[in-house]
């Protein structure tokens, strides 16, 4: 299915989904005409198309990425003392000028999507006005993405989800409907349940695959918990992995629709990195207003327009927060022992980097005297089958050649396997955090506050970054993954929760609306009018819940006076 659609070459434009159906419809039709179930054959091909959709977009916007950053260059110096350009072959390293670079930088900054990929086409006729180094440069980056993003294949490892709808099943509607009342009856009671599911068969008309299915005693409390008793399964699907088949249910529950106009209680979070998440429940005399709400509606899918940074500094400026906030409960959850793990990590993809560097050097030594001995150009691939077999030298070198290119690939996928044990560190924590985020919110029947973030970056100025593959790791969806999964987990147990502009919080003294950079110095937050002191974090957390309670400087005097 997906070398059916998988193109020629990468900058080919990516067609329209019909142009894509057309041509797999064919070979779905045939695997059918062949014997395959034409419900799996499409699943198939919906799985397949997805894949190699995401793949050719990935293969593009990575040769995009490349040529905007064709003069990036690493932290560390080659060995003979010369910095690596990331984005190319180490050969061009040295024989690119720093003119050549300046040039192809120029040429990157004013070029386009579009015309990058237009670009590229171009030169695999011409060098477009370039020299034939900058051309050759360009074609390598170009090379190194076809390399990369090749038609997706499922290997022997794979996991597959497929979604089951009624046709999947033998006994299509009542079936389904039947496994799905059995499940929600055995959730909503916190009963185990066993129960048959019946696959349809890969053939037509053949036999059932049955799949056995059991809910457990222990799973079923958990989502009736969780779910107030409002959960109810709406669908189901099954994980094709190298060893086991595994079926699961989706489940929903009704949002809660409580208004959070009339709250007193917030459970506030500044997120960061050092400290994942720090959290302080406040508990205000007046409630949260309606006038409060909509000014801030844009951070919170409003039709309004999100407010500025001039308009959010001003608004703190001019607005304090007073005794009428209390202070109920302040919890942190310190992340460097999380960022220690990511960090020994990156000091494994440091030394796998650093040791596939090193057989691409030898590499690249093999194929140019293998090169010699064949006489062929230096740069000419080494073919798979051996082009001179009567030749004992060459075919020595050949067969180094291959086993060391066998190699990298294990390398590689060492190297991916430490990227993802980091993508499942962060899941754990970051659900781990989220959970109890939502249990606090739970216990002070609270709305949970936080801010509307836009960009959660290391700086290299940062205490916290420890250099850049430790960076790459702990940024790549790092906010993403935290954000979703805390959504997720409030919108599940129906806890409300609110967004507010993320601008000068940790920089603001709410007691006078002073707005200074200088307070917040690393760990430490000290107001410069009386040098009291604050955990920082902590500071921003309790500025970003008392941002809903805030009330102009003219009524918070008239309120002392009448004290």
């Amino acid at each position: 299915m997906a070398a059916s659609i998988w193109p020629s070459d990468i900058l080919q434009p990516i067609p329209h989904g019909k142009e894509i159906d057309a041509v797999m419809l064919k070979v779905q039709s045939g695997l059918s005409r062949g014997g395959l179930n034409s419900v799996w054959g499409e699943k198939a091909r919906l799985l397949a198309k997805s894949a190699v959709l995401e793949q050719w977009k990935r293969a593009q916007r990575n040769l995009f990425g490349r040529f905007k950053n064709v003069g990036k260059v690493g932290d560390e110096p080659m060995a003979d003392g010369v910095k690596r350009l990331i984005n190319l072959p180490e050969a061009f390293s040295r024989r690119l000028a720093a003119e050549d670079l300046e040039q192809l930088q120029d040429l990157a900054a004013k070029t386009d999507f579009a015309s990058t990929l237009n670009l590229f086409r171009t030169l695999g006729s011409g060098d477009c006005g370039l020299t034939s180094t900058q051309a050759e440069a360009l074609r390598a980056i170009l090379g190194i993405a076809r390399e990369r993003f090749a038609c997706p294949v499922w290997k022997a490892d794979a996991v597959i989800q497929l979604h089951l709808d009624y046709r999947c099943l033998r006994g299509g509607k009542s079936a389904l409907s039947a496994s799905l009342e059995a499940l929600g009856n055995g959730a909503r009671t916190n009963t185990a349940v066993v129960d048959d599911l019946p696959l349809a068969s890969t053939s037509p008309r053949g036999d059932s695959i049955v799949l056995p299915m059991r809910l457990c005693r222990e799973v079923a409390e958990h989502t009736s918990r969780h779910g107030s008793g409002q959960i109810r399964p709406t669908s189901l699907l099954v994980e094709l992995g190298p060893v086991q088949v595994r079926p699961k249910m989706v489940v929903v529950r009704p949002p809660d629709t409580a208004p959070i106009v009339g709250c007193r209680t917030v459970v506030a979070e500044d997120f960061g990195f050092t400290n994942t998440s720090s959290i302080v429940v406040l508990r205000s005399r007046t409630p949260i207003g309606e006038e409060e709400l909509a000014r801030i509606g844009g951070h919170n899918g409003g039709d309004e327009k999100k407010l500025t940074k001039t308009q959010a500094k001003a608004h703190l400026e001019n607005h304090v927060s007073a005794d009428d906030v209390e202070v109920l409960e302040c919890v942190q959850f310190g992340g460097r022992d999380f960022l220690a793990r990511v960090k020994t990590h990156a000091t494994k993809v440091d030394r796998l980097r650093s040791e596939i560097d090193r057989l691409y050097n030898r590499l690249d030594r093999i194929r140019a005297e293998i090169n010699v001995v064949a006489r062929t150009e230096p740069d000419a691939l080494v073919p798979e089958i051996a082009a001179m077999p009567d030749h004992s030298r060459y075919l020595a070198m050949h067969a180094r050649f291959f086993r060391l290119l066998k190699a990298i690939d294990g390398l590689k996928e060492a190297r991916r396997a430490v990227y993802r044990a980091v993508a499942g560190l962060k899941k754990s924590w970051f659900g781990y955090v989220a959970q109890r985020k939502a249990d606090l919110a739970a216990k002070h029947d609270a709305v949970v506050v936080t801010e509307d973030l836009d960009i959660l970056g290391v700086p290299t100025d940062d205490p916290a970054y420890k250099g850049r593959t430790f960076n790459k790791m702990i940024n790549n969806g790092s906010k993403g993954q935290y954000i979703l999964r805390s959504k997720n987990t409030l919108t599940w147990r129906g806890i409300r929760s609110v967004k507010i502009p993320s601008f000068y919080t940790s920089t603001t003294d709410w007691r006078n609306g002073k707005v200074d950079r200088d307070q917040r110095r690393g760990a430490i937050f000290r107001a410069s009018f009386d040098e009291r002191v604050w955990d920082a974090d902590l500071h921003a957390a309790e500025m970003i819940g008392r941002y809903l309670f805030l009330k102009p400087k003219t009524e918070s005097i008239v309120a002392a006076l009448a004290v």
